[in-house]
């Protein structure tokens, strides 16, 4: 009875053992391969990033040699291959250089349609000369209200409209002194209709002179400044020496003298403008006018005393293309401190005065060098006028372009 069961526990243990063996077999082979798969992916990671940092080094280098290869290097081109999108060093050089010469172009033609157009804002270079010729037309429109009182009776009363036309042909010449110093002579010729008085005048206007100085050169980042000055004779007809009841005038009457200053500046793609003005008239005496009548019997105008005027204006304008400009203005003026003393001692001051003017000029280029300006003026005060025309052109149309003094 022992021997057998000592033969149950041998047979019990050999099993049991001999299923260990196998477990252990097992587990060391799925270790085993556990570890050799491991060890394969490990190898490919290391070889794909090997190969990614060949590549990466590769391109480097190829990069360098093509930044570092001369300009005057040949570089032989296949035909077959496509060609590339993306602009090579040479053509974006050149694409900004044509860029850079565009804006340039862009704004001289800005500037020079402008200073075609307002001329205070210019000079031209020493030893030029260049002339001009305007032609402007204005019409003014009131109404007047025409009565008769006889012993506190008043037995006529009419509302009269008048309206007046006047057509101005100026001859301008620039002569350049210096480079910063431009003078200037005006000839103006003077037409004018009036319907109350159904007459008309025709004749020699007010000569003017005009000297334009730049006292600082250009700088950049600061804005030009031109200062300017003009003395206007009396050489038309004067109001204060005709029968004002009967005939018309062609000139102011009395001389005068004004200064002034004006700047500009270019922001793509217009030009800003504006100026300053004064202007003192000196005073008349001894002009003799019959004025007045009725029962109150006429009075004898002695003196007039023009006073001063001031005004200021601003705009801009700006280039549509090579051709065609527009620009746009704002002007005022104020006088003040007007006077007429009479014979028997009596003395009248005017009231102050305002004048307003907005203004819209077209230029149309006629040839590379001659343009062309038309101007529409709307007034927007009583004391200006109602509407206004011009028409502007130089000269070289006729021969008489800007040239060098012989």
């Amino acid at each position: 009875m022992n021997n057998h069961w000592m033969r149950r526990t041998l047979l019990a243990v050999s099993i049991q053992l001999a299923i260990g063996g196998v477990y252990a077999a097992e587990t060391d082979n799925a270790s085993e391969t556990a570890e050799t798969v491991q060890s394969s992916e490990v190898n490919d990671q290391v070889a794909t990033a090997s190969t990614d940092a060949t590549l990466a080094q590769d391109k480097v280098a190829e990069v360098a040699t093509t930044q570092a290869a001369p300009v005057s290097d040949k570089v032989e081109i296949d035909k077959d291959a496509t060609p590339s999108l993306v602009p090579s060093a040479g053509t974006q050089a050149a694409n900004a250089l044509q860029q850079k010469e565009g804006d340039a172009t862009q704004e001289t033609n800005l500037q020079e349609v402008f200073t075609s157009n307002e001329r205070q804002y210019s000079l031209i270079k020493k030893g030029e000369i260049s002339a001009f010729y305007d032609l402007d037309y204005s019409y003014y429109r009131d109404q007047q209200i025409n009565q008769a009182i006889q012993e506190g009776v008043v037995y006529q009363l009419r509302v009269d409209e008048d309206a007046s036309h006047t057509i101005t042909n100026t001859f301008t010449a620039q002569y350049g002194v210096l480079d910063n110093l431009t003078f200037s002579a005006s000839l103006p010729f003077v037409a004018k209709s009036n319907n109350i008085k159904d007459t008309t005048a025709a004749g020699l206007g007010d000569i003017n002179f005009g000297a334009r100085w730049e006292p600082f050169p250009l700088k950049a980042g600061r804005l030009p400044l031109i200062l300017f000055g003009n003395l206007s004779t009396k050489t038309g007809d004067s109001p204060y020496e005709i029968n004002p009841y009967k005939e018309l005038s062609t000139g102011k009457g009395y001389y005068s003298v004004g200064v002034g200053a004006s700047t500009r500046k270019y922001i793509d793609p217009v030009v800003l403008f504006a100026s300053v003005s004064g202007n003192y008239g000196f005073k008349e005496t001894g002009l003799n006018q019959v004025r007045g009548g009725g029962d109150g019997g006429a009075r004898i105008l002695d003196e007039f005393e023009p006073g001063i005027t001031g005004g200021f204006s601003f705009g801009f304008a700006y280039s549509f293309n090579y051709d065609v400009s527009m620009t746009m203005s704002y002007q005022q003026t104020f006088n003040t401190n007007t006077s007429f003393t009479y014979t028997n001692g009596e003395s009248y001051k005017a009231a102050d005065q305002s004048s307003g003017m907005f203004s819209i000029a077209l230029g149309v280029r006629v040839s590379p060098e001659t343009i062309v300006n038309g101007t529409l003026g709307i007034g927007l005060t009583e004391d200006s006028p109602d509407i206004s025309l011009g028409l502007s052109f130089p000269l070289d149309i006729l021969g008489f372009g800007k040239k060098k003094a012989s």
